[in-house]
């Protein structure tokens, strides 16, 4: 996760193809990283890069780790 300062949020989720070859995955890995980024995040900029498959977790251990990280940010 990378962060950028602004005034208000802009989330930029990367999915590569080491991740999926499918598109379908991918964009439905990016729709949960910005489903969260909107539930966790304020403001600023975010560029979050997907290490592994993400599109089968249950969307609460998710939004845990996805606070855990946002805390060490803030």
């Amino acid at each position: 996760m990378f962060y950028f300062p602004l005034n208000e949020l802009k989330v930029s989720p990367v999915v590569s193809k080491k991740i999926s070859k499918k598109a379908v995955i991918r964009n439905r890995i990016k729709r949960r990283i910005r489903s969260l980024a909107k539930s966790v995040l304020e403001k600023g900029g975010f560029a979050i890069v997907a290490k592994k498959d993400i599109s089968e977790y249950n969307f609460e251990k998710l939004k845990n780790e996805f606070k855990r990280v946002a805390d060490k940010i803030n």
